[in-house]
Parts: structure tokens; C-alpha cells; sequence
């Protein structure tokens, strides 16, 4: 009787342990299954990246001023995106290629946009939403335009095509940066009434825009060679009394405007200070790495310019050093310190470390002006 009941709990222990092991099973799989599904939102989401998150969900509408999300999980609170607080959108459908041609453009690796856009099938743009196609066409003309203006070919065609995306996609959450490059093409060719027209049109956008105006047009001052103008325009762009990561992301870019405007004056010793001001305060909250790293590049650039011109080649090897092996992100920046040290090693006597920083050059930039003049194989 007792090994009855005991084969009897034996048996009944085995059928629970198997019920258990269905129940565990089903459960395991309506995890895989929500996982998967959850995944799959993630990935058919829209984004909107800030200088501070990076929002899912679905993008209803986009104007020049904002994007509006529906965030993802929500049924009605629509939020809305400043257009200076926008880094970059992504929508679910975009192409890879597309998104990582967007994402060097970020980096200033126009070249490498552009070729990230090769990639990119040309069916599956003509057959993308309007939203996708505008973002296509924003990439390449922008790309395209500053390709133009580091080689100053194609200029023309390039302003041409940017004019076109401006004409075709009016509510483009990228018509100021559109604005800004057209206006910068007319500038570099020296057609300066028209450059200060078009920045007059971003000067009509919001107030951190008004700023970004005032920039840009001591851009235009400079290349007129209209210098002492051109820093008192960068001071007061240094002086505005707004806050956020663009506006001090426009401070940065105008004391370095007003740094290399000292240098075209000789005022090389003024240049090493602001630059060195500019390099000892903490980094701005807000302002994303990459578009720091690029902006502290071009600053220690200038500063090796500048101890250059004083004849300082140990501390201009140390600045165009810190280029390298710190701030390499924007490649035309890195370029010109691989070129400058390249002449550097070579004065002090170190001819095998100024090879190799030759080598280096012309490996990884070989389209550039900088590589081309320390290419023996194009002379």
C-alpha cells in the first residue's frame, strides 16, 4: 500500500514537473515573441537625435521651425522639436546607407557622405515616402557643396543643386543649413552681396538663427578682408544673451572665426590667447562630442598656426600633435596637421616620423589638396 501511494507521488510529481516545464516553455516563448516584437518597434520607429536624447516614435509633420513626434507608446502627446535643438532625424524606412552617409555628414566627412550615398539604391529612393527622398537630397547637396568649396571646382553646379532641394522641399527641417551652404558657395566665389542675402534669409528664423546671421556674415567680412569688421561682428555674435548648446556651439565657431581673422592681421599673440581662453573653459553642456571634437580640432589648429608664425615649432608640434592623436574627427582639419607635421619632423630632424605621418596622409585622404602636395606619384 505505501509503495502504491509512493509510486503514486512518484507519478504525480513526474506529471507536475512536466506541466511545469510547458508552462516554462510557453512563457519563454511569449518572451522571445515580445522581444522580437519589441525589437521590431525599435526598429520601425522614426527618430528625432538631440544634443541630449534620441526620441522614437513617429514623425507626424515637419516644418522649417520643428518636427513634430508622436513619441512612441503614446496615442495623443504630440511633442515638438526646435529646429536648433534637432542634431539629425531618422525615418524607419531610410536606407542604411542613407543614415550613414547622414551620420559623416555630422563628422564634416563630406567625401565620405558622398560615397555613402553611392551605395545607396537609386529605386528604392524614387520609390521612398517624400520625407526619405527630401533627407537623400538634402545629404548630397550639402555634401556636394562643400566638396565644391574644399577643391573650388564645380561651385556653380553645386549652388545649383542646393537651390533645387531648397525649391522642392520648402518645409525641410534642414532649409536653414541649406541656406547656410548656399551661402557659403557664394562666398567662396567671391560673390559677397549675394552670400549676405541668402545669410539675411536665416537671420528671419528663429532668435539662436539671428545669431547664426551674425556669424556668418563675419565670414563674409573676413573673406572681403574686411578683418577688424569682421571680429567686432564675432564679438558680438560671442556677447548674445541666449542660452542652449547651439547658441554656444555658434560662440565656439565665431572665436575661431575671430582667431583666424587676428592671424590674417599679424595679431598671432592675440590669436594664442583667445584660442587658449576659449580651450581652458570646460566643455559647453549640451553641444554633442562630435561637433566638439571637430570645433576643438580646428582650434588647436589655429593655435599651431599661430605659435608657427612665431616661429614656436616645438609648441606648433605639440598643438597639430594633439590634432592627431585627439581630435582627428573632421578630415579636413586632420589633413593640414598631418601635412603641417609632416614639415615639422622633418625640421627637427625626424625625417622616419615625418614619413610616416606622409604615409598616413595620403592613405586616408587622398582626394585631398593637402595629400596632393606631398604625393610624389601626381607631380
Amino acid at each position: 500500500m505505501k509503495i502504491m501511494k509512493y509510486k503514486y507521488l512518484e507519478i504525480m510529481r513526474g506529471c507536475i514537473t512536466r506541466q511545469v516545464e510547458l508552462v516554462l516553455r510557453s512563457l519563454l516563448i511569449c518572451c522571445v515573441y515580445y522581444a522580437f516584437e519589441n525589437e521590431a518597434c525599435v526598429v520601425a520607429a522614426d527618430q528625432v537625435i538631440t544634443s541630449s536624447e534620441t526620441l522614437f516614435g513617429k514623425i507626424e509633420s515637419m516644418s522649417t521651425e520643428a518636427v513634430r513626434l508622436l513619441p512612441r507608446g503614446s496615442t495623443n502627446a504630440i511633442r515638438e522639436i526646435g529646429v536648433t535643438d534637432v542634431v539629425m532625424i531618422q525615418f524607419s524606412d531610410e536606407p542604411k546607407n542613407l543614415i550613414e552617409a547622414k551620420k559623416r555628414l555630422m563628422k564634416n566627412d563630406f567625401g565620405g557622405a558622398l560615397e555613402a550615398l553611392d551605395q545607396v539604391n537609386e529605386d528604392e529612393i524614387q520609390s521612398a515616402s517624400v520625407a526619405v527622398r527630401g533627407e537623400y537630397a538634402y545629404v548630397r547637396a550639402v555634401a556636394a557643396g562643400h566638396v565644391a568649396m574644399d577643391t573650388t571646382e564645380e561651385l556653380s553646379p553645386a549652388l545649383s543643386s542646393i537651390e533645387k532641394v531648397l525649391d522642392q522641399f520648402t518645409r525641410s527641417i534642414h532649409y536653414y543649413d541649406l541656406l547656410e551652404a548656399a551661402g557659403d558657395l557664394e562666398r567662396v566665389r567671391g560673390r559677397y552681396d549675394q552670400a549676405t542675402e541668402i545669410y539675411k534669409r536665416i537671420s528671419r528664423g528663429p532668435p539662436p538663427m539671428v545669431v547664426r546671421a551674425g556669424r556668418l556674415q563675419g565670414n563674409v567680412l573676413a573673406a572681403e578682408g574686411r578683418h577688424v569688421e569682421a571680429i567686432a561682428e564675432f564679438e558680438k555674435v560671442q556677447s548674445a544673451d541666449l542660452d542652449g548648446s547651439f547658441i554656444e556651439q555658434e560662440k565656439m565657431m565665431a572665436c575661431l572665426g575671430q582667431a583666424e581673422s587676428l592671424i590674417s592681421l599679424s595679431r598671432f599673440d592675440e590669436s594664442v590667447s583667445l584660442i587658449g581662453s576659449m580651450l581652458a573653459e570646460a566643455s559647453p553642456e549640451g553641444v554633442p562630442v562630435t561637433a566638439t571634437n571637430i570645433l576643438f580640432g580646428k582650434a588647436y589648429s589655429l593655435l599651431g598656426q599661430s605659435l608657427l608664425e612665431m616661429k614656436k615649432d616645438q609648441d606648433a608640434l605639440i598643438a597639430y600633435l594633439t590634432v592627431d592623436l585627439v581630435y582627428g574627427d573632421a578630415p579636413g582639419t586632420h589633413a593640414e596637421s598631418l601635412f603641417r607635421l609632416f614639415h615639422l619632423w622633418n625640421k627637427g630632424g625626424y625625417p622616419r616620423r615625418a614619413e610616416e605621418v606622409r604615409e598616413r596622409l595620403i592613405k586616408n585622404y587622398p582626394q585631398s589638396t593637402w595629400a596632393a602636395e606631398l604625393n610624389p606619384s601626381i607631380k
